[in-house]
């Protein structure tokens, strides 16, 4: 048995290639922003609305973590630009929610996100649209029914990357977990 044989027999990583397109002068920062808060539109469009400050949150979250795929932390400047761009972009019937967001150091430390939303139904949204990007998934979004279920449903998509990366940990920590409960609640 050759290298030729070994080699022919392992499975090669699936090369990734982000395409952003960008106008004449844009940087690279603005051009991923724009992208990226194009992709987490569409995921709210597909999926329809929810409750305006956690869909806001939502699309903020999802844009965050698609913008870290792209190398840009669009926390860093405390969600100014990321928070322009989605308001440039986001239909009228988000546009209040969407200015109304407002983000400050989290006073509880998660491992998704440096940031918490100021209102805490936007900032449980902020977190699902984060688990729900990195999950690669679409069924977040509506937050209706029984909390503890759409928690198992969270877990559930979590779960389905965890076979992919098994030493991340990808599930919402207690301190998340508590948000999004306690914005749920208030929301039923």
């Amino acid at each position: 048995m050759g290298w030729r044989d070994i080699n022919m027999n392992r499975r090669r990583p699936r090369l990734d290639v982000a395409v952003v397109p960008m106008a004449a002068g844009e940087d690279r920062g603005a051009a991923v922003l724009r992208k990226v808060v194009a992709d987490a539109l569409a995921s709210v469009a597909e999926q329809g609305g929810a409750h305006a400050a956690f869909t806001a949150g939502y699309a903020a979250g999802y844009a965050r973590h698609r913008a870290l795929k792209h190398g840009l932390d669009a926390e860093a400047d405390g969600g100014a630009a990321l928070r322009g761009e989605l308001a440039a972009q986001a239909p009228a019937k988000l546009q209040d929610a969407v200015r109304a967001l407002q983000f400050a150091p989290r006073a509880m430390p998660s491992s998704r996100a440096a940031l918490a939303a100021a209102d805490e139904t936007a900032d449980a949204g902020y977190l699902v649209g984060h688990l729900e990007s990195l999950c690669g998934t679409r069924r977040l979004l509506r937050a209706g029914g029984d909390v503890a279920a759409y928690l198992t449903r969270c877990d559930h998509a979590a779960d389905r990357m965890q076979t992919h990366h098994p030493t991340a940990v990808l599930r919402f920590d207690p301190a998340e977990r508590a948000i999004v409960e306690r914005a749920l609640t208030r929301l039923g």
